[in-house]
């Protein structure tokens, strides 16, 4: 069957214009499926580096799927949604016992996969195996969208499935794989949410939102949540001494909470408003620990979600630490970004 039109002008357009990507290099699924993972929710950009580092530490499945939670939260470091990370690990461990350590090819036994969601199956089926299956992200939405003049918000229901139809209906069936990266390709450089280049597009002459003049408003999105603004408090206490960097006192969060595994300031919690009066009662609530909280000496922004938050960091002297841990300060131990930021800043008082 002769490809589609569309079909045929993306991947001519994707053939000349494509960037240079580590992930690109071969069609071994591992790559590709660690670098899916690592570019959802991030910048190609921002990934070229722990991509490189990760498949240099973990070459294979089986490699990763024996990495500990600290060793899984250092390798994932600067990615954030560290969640990616133990499904990552969990589908690795997946793979060793079901399928000896090799990633399976059928679009079933790669969808029962811990982690692979829609998405992940299409990419890692269609680049790494070349099945016809589509690989939707958020810029294939804002493409497809776009040309077709789809009025439904994309991120729903009622857009995915219109958006999925067309899709199949384009599919090159000889190159699945370069099909799917061709139509991520034009999203995130030609089709992009802002002042699209619509002169460069190869599918531009049959796009209904450029013969309409609505490249401004399509697509249409989700009213986006209203940013809260947070203003969280923390304690810094350090020792020297005990470990390369120091310590200081923290706790691992629970498996059941956002960034389980890593290690967090004592607090009331990072999404919790607190006064400066009540850190201490709120700590010693908590975890049972006695501290001596001083006033805050450094105050870093971080944002989770639709949440905006300035945390304040308070230096102070333990007197009973409770159910708190020590931890190492040094590079490998697995803190939270906001404890890091704040580390960064603190003038701290030894215990």
């Amino acid at each position: 069957m002769a490809a589609r039109p569309q079909a045929t002008r993306l991947l001519r357009w994707f053939d000349r214009t494509q960037r240079d990507l580590p992930w690109r290099k071969n069609r071994d699924p591992w790559p590709i499926w660690v670098s899916e993972i690592m570019l959802q929710q991030t910048r190609v950009e921002a990934v070229r580096e722990p991509f490189a580092r990760f498949l240099t530490r973990y070459p294979t499945p089986t490699a990763f799927a024996k990495a500990s939670d600290d060793e899984v939260m250092v390798a994932w470091r600067g990615l954030g949604y560290y969640r990616r990370a133990r499904l990552l690990r969990d589908g690795a461990r997946r793979v060793v016992e079901a399928h000896d350590g090799v990633v399976p090819d059928t679009l079933d036994e790669l969808g029962a996969l811990p982690g692979v969601g829609p998405y992940t199956l299409g990419a890692i089926a269609s680049i790494a195996f070349g099945h016809p299956e589509p690989a939707v992200d958020g810029n294939v939405e804002r493409v497809v969208s776009r040309h077709r003049g789809f009025d439904e918000p994309i991120g729903t229901s009622k857009a995915r499935g219109p958006i999925r139809e067309v899709i199949h209906a384009w599919m090159s069936k000889a190159r699945a794989g370069d099909f799917n990266q061709a139509l991520m390709e034009l999203g995130a450089t030609v089709c992009t949410p802002t002042s699209p280049r619509c002169a460069d597009c190869p599918i531009a002459k049959d796009c209904v939102a450029l013969a309409t003049d609505r490249t401004a408003e399509l697509p249409k999105k989700k009213a986006p949540k209203k940013a809260v603004e947070v203003h969280s408090r923390a304690v810094v206490v350090t020792r020297r001494g005990r470990a390369s960097g120091g310590e200081a006192l923290g706790y691992r969060i629970p498996a059941d909470q956002p960034n389980a595994g890593q290690i967090e300031l004592p607090g009331p919690g990072v999404l919790v408003d607190c006064d400066p009066d009540d850190l201490g009662a709120a700590i010693q609530k908590r975890f049972g620990a006695v501290l001596a909280v001083a006033d805050a000496t450094a105050s870093v922004r971080h944002a989770i979600t639709h949440h905006r938050i300035t945390l304040h960091g308070h230096p102070a002297k333990v007197r009973r630490k409770g159910q708190l841990e020590w931890f190492s300060l040094a590079p490998e131990t697995p803190w939270t970004t906001p404890s890091r930021k704040v580390f960064s800043k603190s003038n701290t008082l030894e215990a």
